[in-house]
């Protein structure tokens, strides 16, 4: 069903208290300078997996240990803990910024509360204390001064597209796409590779190398590979195909473009049949030309077809 609501994170944490016992929400309460995410973006972490992210990736690999160090001792009612990191020296990554993590802990003695904050706009977040989370009623999203914590929405945003490459197609895509309702990350190499200002709604993501970022993406998220370089988006599709969990996969060029890669692709150890799920040339034939605004345009209208084709199957 189109018009179908994308369950919120607090149905989603349920659901894996049922399944593990346990999960970890880890969530960007603080950010200053350049990061992968913004402050609000957020991930849960279990023993076994993952769902969602907050970019970055030895920052998510930092999380993600810490996370499974507080699934395996959980302490006190309502165990939490603020981790800070500067991304450069700390992390090694090319982000020069720093962020605060806010993570979580949420188990069996947690789940009343949680379920009676599933039909709220928002919750408070406390980032200290025995305090559990709360209804934010209509306060605005970010820190609270007045509760001293972090507002939350409840409800889960668009499916995630993540598109490599902030080029001239990349730009003339990016706002099409968050017209489509679809949860953006727009992931290049370099922060000066990306326009001055992106659309309201698109997490600008700057990785050195954006096949972590391909790795660590939730496997209902659909891919549209656009780089300035053939070799990175062999790679990027490579480590998506390799990985097998994701709902579609897009890849700029031409049919001689596709022709190459498949054949590379295959030797490199993807099996024909996955190399099948690679779209290439991306977008709707029947829209000719080469100009950004055209191929842009293309490339969106498939995707609008992929996202009606994902809600109709479910």
């Amino acid at each position: 069903m189109p018009d179908q609501a994308r369950p919120g994170w607090i149905e989603i944490v349920r659901d894996r208290i049922a399944s593990d016992g346990a999960v970890v929400r880890a969530s960007l309460v603080g950010v200053k300078g350049s990061a992968p995410r913004e402050a609000g973006a957020m991930m849960l972490i279990t023993e076994h997996d993952i769902w969602q992210t907050i970019g970055g990736g030895s920052l998510e690999f930092e999380v993600m240990r810490r996370a499974r160090a507080m699934l395996a001792v959980s302490d006190g009612p309502w165990p939490r803990q603020v981790m800070r990191a500067a991304l450069g020296p700390d992390m090694g990554q090319c982000c020069g910024g720093e962020v605060r993590v806010l993570l979580e802990y949420f188990g069996p003695e947690q789940e009343e509360t949680l379920a009676a904050l599933a039909g709220c706009r928002a919750v408070i977040h406390p980032l200290d204390g025995d305090q559990p989370p709360s209804d934010a009623g209509d306060a605005e999203i970010g820190m609270d001064r007045a509760s001293k914590g972090f507002v939350a929405p409840v409800a889960v945003p668009g499916r995630p597209v993540f598109v490599y490459g902030a080029g001239h197609i990349g730009r003339a895509l990016a706002p099409h796409l968050v017209a489509l309702q679809l949860d953006l990350h727009w992931v290049d190499v370099a922060a000066e590779r990306f326009p001055d200002e992106v659309p309201q709604g698109a997490r600008r993501v700057v990785a050195a190398d954006p096949t972590v970022i391909a790795a660590h993406a939730p496997a209902d998220s659909l891919h549209l590979v656009i780089t300035h370089n053939h070799d990175l988006d062999e790679a990027i599709c490579h480590r998506i195909l390799s990985g097998g969990s994701f709902a579609r996969l897009g890849l700029i060029g031409s049919a001689t473009k596709a022709a190459r890669f498949r054949s590379r692709l295959g030797k490199a150890g993807i099996d024909p049949s996955t190399l099948d799920r690679l779209v290439c040339p991306v977008g709707l034939a029947s829209i000719t030309g080469k100009h950004p605004a055209r191929v842009a345009l293309s490339i969106a209208a498939g995707v609008a077809i992929w996202q009606q084709e994902l809600d109709e199957t479910g």
